[in-house]
């Protein structure tokens, strides 16, 4: 079975957040929820979540005081802001969520990405039934916007596994003709004739793979 991967983007709609505990921390001015490096869903249907966040660490104490939805919580320093272990009630929509990769069998690539809007960047893998299906049934309060797909190879970074079959071609021909040696041993033409195309695709192929991989590394 081949397995895919699956990258959407999970924005709440009108007044509702994944979780009213998460939903507070965006709302306060002092706090920016950054990622979630961990998330799980226990056998009684809470869940635990370790979220990065940047910011005032006062204020995410005040927030998880404050919020019964928090049921335990513990702040650890980080490299650059601060991490949040959450025990969390079950509440959803995030609960019906993280229920689906049980239900459909898919497994979350993670860390989880907040968005400058503050949605949430997700990646599933599974097989593509299994994701479709998913899809199908997130919970009503939730749109799941896609953003990428493809086949998972876990040897790969998200970047190159994300690429075309041509534009893997176009790659693989590049590094084997010493395209991307110092100094460069290889022209687009001679690319362009390997790879049966003209100049102008392996030009275009190049640039996008270049911005692909760029923006992976950086992000």
């Amino acid at each position: 079975m081949t397995m895919r991967y699956f990258t959407f983007t999970l924005i709440p709609l009108e007044d509702s957040d994944f979780h009213p505990t998460i939903a507070a921390l965006k709302e306060d001015p002092d706090i920016t929820p950054e990622q979630m490096k961990y998330i799980s869903l226990r056998e009684d249907k809470t869940g635990v979540v370790l979220v990065g966040l940047r910011g005032d660490e006062a204020a995410a104490e005040a927030v998880f005081e404050a919020h019964p939805s928090a049921l335990d919580w513990e702040l650890i320093p980080g490299d650059s802001g601060f991490y949040a272990y959450v025990h969390f009630d079950d509440s959803d929509p995030a609960v019906g969520l993280l229920q689906l990769l049980d239900d459909y069998r898919l497994v979350l690539d993670l860390p989880l990405q907040f968005t400058s809007e503050g949605w949430l960047r997700v990646t599933v893998i599974g097989s593509d039934d299994n994701i479709q299906e998913a899809l199908a049934n997130v919970p009503d309060s939730i749109k799941a916007e896609a953003t990428e797909m493809g086949t998972f190879q876990p040897d790969d970074s998200r970047a190159v596994a994300g690429l075309t079959e041509r534009q893997r071609e176009v790659l693989e021909a590049a590094v084997e003709l010493g395209y991307y040696e110092v100094p460069r041993q290889a022209t687009y033409e001679e690319i362009a004739e390997a790879c049966d195309c003209t100049v102008g695709t392996v030009g275009e192929h190049l640039n996008r793979i270049e911005a692909r991989i760029i923006a992976s590394t950086v992000n």
